[in-house]
């Protein structure tokens, strides 16, 4: 008689096997059935917080564009006239400051 032939027959014989394989395999079963509730739960909600996100993404895509709309007519009014009622000064000499590098470190 072959190894499986006789395994086989002792499980059919003997209840008490039996019963461990059955308490294994509905265990089995119901640890799938609750990992497959819990996978299909996360991809749900996982998708919700996409849209939300995606959501969030477009309203600050928008209001960056109302931003640099409004910087783009702000530099428009940007002139002498109006720098001259705020305060600035017209300069009558620049001056600028350099650095002469004498020495050179090559690595």
């Amino acid at each position: 008689m072959s190894k499986t032939k006789a395994i086989t027959n002792e499980i059919i014989l003997n209840t008490s096997i039996q019963r461990i394989l059955f308490r294994i395999l509905v265990g089995a079963l119901i640890a799938l059935s609750v990992i497959y509730v819990y996978m299909i739960g996360s991809i749900t909600f996982n998708v919700v917080a996409r849209k939300s996100l995606e959501n969030t993404s477009r309203i600050l895509g928008s209001n960056i564009s109302e931003l640099e709309l409004t910087y783009l007519n702000s530099m428009n009014e940007v002139n002498k006239n109006k720098a001259l009622s705020l305060g600035f000064v017209d300069t009558k000499s620049n001056i600028f400051a350099t650095r002469f590098i004498t020495n050179v470190a090559i690595r």
